[in-house]
């Protein structure tokens, strides 16, 4: 295993802390804010007030806390399943752990280190498992509760919410919420965060299912399962004791010394704070010894336990009395209840019952009339009924408090059925009175869902989406039914269903039985092909909800081959194909019905934003028709009498459908269905959408895959309006979820047409890449064309320093974007799509969103500069992105040439650096547009001529050079000021801490080699490649040298060195196994000149060119850090490199805090100096700079609130000409 010890910008950047568990780092992610910091700090004087009033709860009441855990995957994504009797298992061992530590009963409680025992403490407090959920129904098993099918993979997702109980119903739990990874970014390695008092967060604890518990499949030992603790002791307000690093403050707690993440177990060794460390402290990261807390913390986790005022969510709600018997961890007045398998049976039959009483009874007695057993003391006996009849079942319970019985007559029903009508809806209780459900396999069932149905607010489902074993096959049987007397029998029930995709064949059966279930037969069965009401993409099919009456599709099954039997049972059979859910409502057993036919019909094309609809109807009339007559008024055919027709509609407008059938006894009825059929007729008026009416506007599409966050209205909010459309990211935080809204279709046939909207955007932070997109279709959505598309850096038209909740207030916070529609001129019938892709970055804004149709508007003009660089002598180009179809531009380029133009794409060189506007006023037929001159648009850099060198004694990044740091993290090129070959300064870029197949470049200034028939470069070069006992994969580090004469279009690769040829050190460095606190690889620096080796590259590829760029290209390896000193390019191939006068390094200077969030403090040494500070950006731009006398006003305070986070180089010069170079870290 390699080891790895990261920098501190990159430590503090990723949030990524570590347990040192051997072999299995895990990681905390609990971390606070700035602002919940200054809240931790307030309340530490509320602690030390109440500690000093001695309001304390009796020690011998223990503190009882309810506990819930919530299993929101199962592991089968990741290859790492658990069932749901070993996570109970792991659960129990889990909160045996806890209890034990928490009240100081494990045997290393009382052989910590002696140095600590006056401050040791522990606590008088009992974790233990609900048993009743918020709605006051039993759990299944107490303190679990199962949803596997969530599959939440990250504990930040916002999905968590709808599975935390706290506080619902009044009831309060401590949520533990179990995922395949908890902390972001951390990966199967986190084992979980909790969340403080003081932080305005529903409390809870996100925890890794691999590490719960130490047994029944755990990959935790029994030492590391004490990371429960750990995370209780966020939870009750306890931060890390190594919070700070050796800050004296620490935690905020006076008894825990100051220390360093996880330095180990070993005792009588000072640490690098120099003190002793507790280093058993259940708050620190050493895994293998947490054995205790001190006195201040268990004062601190008492004075949350009381508190239920200060924190906004109190965990003092937690153990009051009647909370505890709310949540069923405490006996009250027993209330009896029961439920059965079903409660209706053929005789000889058995029904297995269920006590749910309430209030913890310790003892029942059930009665069973008619049953055998007549009587049980069992919790969930099973009882078989061997004579027809109706009896009545009784149950008594008791505890402590008291006795209470529950009886009910006729409940259980025997070889009793019906010859009445059946009508279900799924309102009521699930499975309905005499229904049963059959679950082999004890995983997913039939069951109800709520807020879904057709034509009502619930239905019942089946979730083969998360149904992973294909073939599993789950039953709901209906009551029995006499149909001796049966007329016209049907069964007809509404489905919604969509098919995932081909290959994953859900089925659906209803079958029938008319010997008690022993045998059925099958009398309706549809594959997910036919059984499929509503098609959608697959990425949406897992998360889809049938919410309209199209969605719905009524089935018929004929019963007529049952008439005259007294016996017929019913029942829906699922076939999982790992599919999606099946939804089934308003199911309707019909033993009579009238001779004569009812007339109904359905079609899963209903309505279409296309020029035409090829509509296929299907007869559901009950009634059993032999003949039909349809009427399809604008419809080919217009009627007809097949039982299932199919229709095209090609003209825009909203159509009704007629159907009349009769069989063989008469004429049924008549139903007409209106505006059944609609085609959408296109936008071909101008107008402007404000979305102050309605929203989504007529015939608009909201597109929202994960049915969460999707584009809503905004009212009170506009661009000189009173509403807008949003999309809200700050709290969409998955990134990478996809958003759209698809307009009405728009009729383009005619002249040109101008589009445009409003936006108003300010971006989080730099990484954080929201992106709009705006995508076309001709062809009615089968293929999409973008056509505008900005990320978070281009979209954003204010810059706010507190972005999730800036909202557009004035008119500069808005800006127009026209959108060219050239290419789609003639069309009739053109789709729009706004798309939102997250990065969990701010909302974007959108108002006014406008069509002008056939425009006679004069040009709006606007122009892009195509090239990525400029470089002098080299042709830039312009193109025109001006509205209206210009026919005419007239271009003025003052400095360049030519100096004016009338092209479309005109090209231009400028010959001398510095920075140039360009004016553009484009025309049509219709006069002039407007002029737009973009001011200083053109930055064309000068030149280094040759001899070049460069040896890295001044400030860095050097003037004029370009970093690029494609993913934007704290590792890059920079400088170093205590290494170097013949001095002390350097370039280096860590390899040892950036991971495999990140790539950093860094483009230096443009040199002219119009002179130069033989050009060179020289550098000199520093590295040991990675190597390990424990690893011997190679870690390929690699350098590419590549060349550009044409302003970075192509580049040309003169030098290209793996980790073995870069090898300047003889023999490698390798990393020593006995020390286990170092890295000798990962740690070394050249120290001698033996260490370095001069390199020289021919770059005759670009001689005499005017304008060459030259590209330093890492990729890393996750190998070791890299080595450059004293750059020299000149011609010829024999020049030694000669060492430019050392700058003096400046003594004295301090930057603090460092990384900070905003504001940096700069020291500077007592003197008569004056002293110029700079701060540039990764990419070399300057972004600060001040000059100030020195003498006794020694500190400056430089603010970079506004600015994104990252990297950023501060350089301090004293006029003696002294420099400071620092690397600093904007959080």
């Amino acid at each position: 295993m390699k080891k790895n010890y990261l920098i501190a910008a990159v430590f503090l950047l990723q949030c990524c802390i570590f347990f040192g568990q051997s072999q299995n780092p895990i990681g905390c992610g609990t971390q606070l804010s700035q602002k919940e910091e200054t809240a931790f700090q307030k309340s530490l004087s509320k602690i030390k007030t109440w500690k000093k009033g001695n309001t304390k709860k009796a020690a011998t009441v223990p503190y009882i806390i309810p506990v819930v855990f919530h299993i929101l995957a199962d592991g089968t994504n990741i290859n790492n399943a658990f069932t749901k009797e070993q996570m109970k298992c792991r659960i129990d061992d889990a909160l045996l752990t806890v209890n034990k530590d928490f009240n100081g009963l494990f045997p290393g409680y009382i052989t910590t280190d002696p140095r600590f025992d006056a401050v040791k403490s522990k606590m008088n407090i009992q974790f233990v498992l609900a048993t009743v959920d918020p709605d006051g129904n039993p759990l299944e098993i107490p303190g679990l509760d199962w949803h596997p099918e969530a599959h939440v993979a990250d504990g930040y997702d916002a999905r968590i919410y709808d599975y935390i109980w706290y506080g619902k119903n009044n009831r309060y739990y401590l949520d533990v919420l179990v995922v395949d990874e908890p902390n972001t970014g951390q990966g199967p390695t986190g084992s979980g965060h909790a969340f403080l008092p003081i932080q305005d967060a529903i409390p809870r604890v996100a925890f890794n299912h691999r590490y719960i518990g130490s047994t029944c499949g755990s990959h935790a030992s029994a030492t590391f399962a004490k990371v429960m603790t750990h995370e209780f002791g966020h939870y009750f307000g306890l931060k890390h004791t190594f919070q700070d690093d050796c800050d004296p403050v620490n935690d905020g707690m006076a008894d825990t010394p100051p220390t360093k993440v996880a330095e180990g177990c070993t005792r009588n060794v000072l640490n690098s704070c120099g003190v002793y460390a507790n280093a058993e402290n259940h708050m620190d990261y050493n895994t293998e010894c947490q054995n205790m807390y001190t006195r201040d913390q268990t004062n601190a986790m008492t004075y949350w336990l009381e508190d239920k005022t200060v924190a906004k969510y109190p965990r003092g709600l937690l153990w009051d009395p009647a909370n505890l018997g709310a949540v069923g961890v405490i006996e009250t007045a027993p209330v009896a209840n029961f439920n059965s398998s079903t409660t209706a049976v053929c005789s000889g039959k058995a029904v297995t019952f269920e006590d749910i009483s309430l209030g913890l009874p310790n003892s029942r007695v059930w009665t069973f009339e008619g049953g055998a057993p007549a009587t049980s003391t069992d919790k969930n006996p099973v009882v078989t009924y061997n004579s027809s009849g109706n009896y009545k079942v009784t149950l008594e319970v008791t505890n402590s408090l008291g006795t209470n019985t529950k009886e009910v007559q006729n409940y259980i029903e025997v070889d009793q059925k019906s010859n009445a009508n059946l009508t279900e809806s799924f309102v009521g209780t699930f499975p309905p009175r005499g229904w049963e459900v059959t679950n082999p396999d004890k995983g997913l069932g039939w069951e109800k869902r709520k807020g879904v149905g057709h034509n009502d607010s619930s239905c019942m489902i089946m979730n083969n989406a998360d149904n992973s074993v294909v073939g599993a096959l789950d039953y709901i049987r209906l009551p029995y039914f006499d149909l001796t007397a049966g007329q016209n029998s049907q069964l007809y029930f509404d489905v919604a269903y969509t098919k995932f995709d081909d290959i994953s064949p859900d089925v659906l059966k209803v079958q029938v039985s008319t010997d008690c279930g022993l045998t059925w037969n099958d009398v309706y069965s549809k594959t997910h092909t036919a059984l499929q009401t509503t098609a959608v993409a697959t990425a949406q099919a897992n998360n889809w909800i049938p919410v309209t009456d199209a969605n719905w599709r009524k089935e018929v099954v004929d019963l007529g081959a049952y008439i005259g039997s007294n016996n017929v049972s019913i029942r829906f059979v699922n076939v999982s194909g790992y599919g999606t859910r099946v939804w089934i409502d308003n199911v309707n057993v019909a033993v009579t019905q009238a001779t004569t036919p009812v007339s109904d019909f359905a079609s899963n094309m209903r309505d279409t934003r296309c020029t035409s609809l090829t509509a296929p109807f299907v007869d559901v009339s009950t009634g059993n028709p032999t003949s039909w007559n349809w009427s399809f008024p604008g419809g080919t055919p217009s009627t007809s009498t097949d039982q299932n027709p199919t229709v095209i509609y090609d003209v825009p407008g909203s159509y009704a459908v007629t159907l009349a059938t009769k069989n063989a006894n008469g004429s049924g009825t008549i139903i007409t269905k209106n505006n059944f059929i609609t085609i959408v007729d296109p936008y071909k008026t101008s107008f402007t959408e404000g979305f102050e009416g309605s929203f989504p506007p007529a015939d608009w599409e909201i597109i929202n895959p994960d049915n969460k966050l999707a584009w809503e209205q905004h009212i009170g909010v506009g661009h000189n309006s009173s509403s807008c459309m949003v999309m809200n990211n700050a709290d969409n935080d998955k990134v990478g979820e996809v958003d759209e809204i698809i307009l009405r279709p728009a009729n383009l046939s005619v002249g040109v047409t101008d589009f445009s909207f409003d936006v108003a955007y300010a971006k989080f932070d730099a990484v954080s890449p929201d992106a709009l997109e705006i995508l076309v279709s001709k062809d009615c959505g089968l293929t999409w064309e973008s056509i505008y598309k900005k990320t978070h850096m281009e979209l954003e038209t204010f810059e706010s320093a507190d972005a999730n909740n800036w909202i557009p207030t004035s008119d500069s916070h808005w800006r127009t974007e026209r959108v060219i529609l050239t290419r789609f001129k003639g069309e009739s019938n053109v789709l729009f799509k706004f798309k939102n892709t997250s990065g969990y970055g701010a909302r974007i804004w959108i108002d006014n969103l406008k069509f002008n149709f056939d425009s006679k508007e004069t040009p709006f003009s606007e122009f892009t500069v195509e090239n990525e660089r400029l470089c002098s002598d080299l042709p830039i180009a312009f193109n025109d992105n001006s509205t209206g179809e210009p026919t005419a531009w007239a271009w003025s380029f003052p400095g360049g040439t030519p100096s004016s133009s009338t092209s479309k794409v005109p090209t231009v060189v400028y010959n001398n650096p510095g920075t140039y506007d360009v004016t553009l006023t484009a025309s049509n037929a219709y006069g002039a547009g407007t002029a737009i001159t973009k001011t200083g648009v053109v930055v064309v850099k000068s030149k280094n001529t040759l001899p070049f060198t460069e040896n890295f004694e001044g400030s860095f990044p050097v003037q004029d050079w370009e970093i690029i740091n494609p993913d934007k993290d704290a590792i890059t090129w920079e400088k170093r000021s205590d290494v170097g070959k013949g001095d002390l300064s350097c370039l280096v870029i860590n390899n040892a801490d950036n991971p495999t197949a990140k790539i950093d470049e860094l483009i230096l200034k443009a040199v002219d080699f119009s002179s130069a028939s033989t050009p060179y470069l020289y550098f000199d070069l520093a590295y040991t490649q990675y190597l390990s006992v424990y690893d011997s994969a190679p870690a390929p580090d690699k350098i590419d040298i590549l060349v550009s004469s044409d302003c970075g279009l192509t580049w040309t690769n003169v030098y290209s060195k793996n980790q073995i040829q870069l090898q300047t050190v003889s023999p490698p460095i390798q990393d020593d196994p006995a020390t286990t606190g170092a890295n000798e690889t990962n740690d070394w620096t050249p120290t001698k000149d033996s260490d370095w080796r001069a390199e020289k590259i021919d770059l005759s590829i670009v001689k005499q060119q005017k304008n060459v760029l030259i590209k330093f290209k890492n990729t890393s390896g996750f190998g070791t850090r890299i080595w450059f000193d004293n750059f020299k390019i000149d011609n010829g191939p024999n020049l030694t490199v000669t060492k430019p006068r050392e700058v003096d390094n400046l003594q004295g200077v301090q930057v603090y805090p460092n990384p900070s969030s905003n504001v940096f403090h700069v020291v500077t040494p007592s003197n008569t100096d004056n002293y110029t500070v700079t701060v540039h950006s990764a990419e070399g731009k300057m972004i600060y700079t001040e000059t100030f006398a020195g003498g006794n006003n020694t500190e400056k305070t430089i603010n970079l609130s506004g600015k994104t986070r990252g990297v950023y180089f501060l350089n301090v010069t004293s006029s003696a000409k002294k420099t400071f170079t620092q690397k600093i870290i904007k959080q």
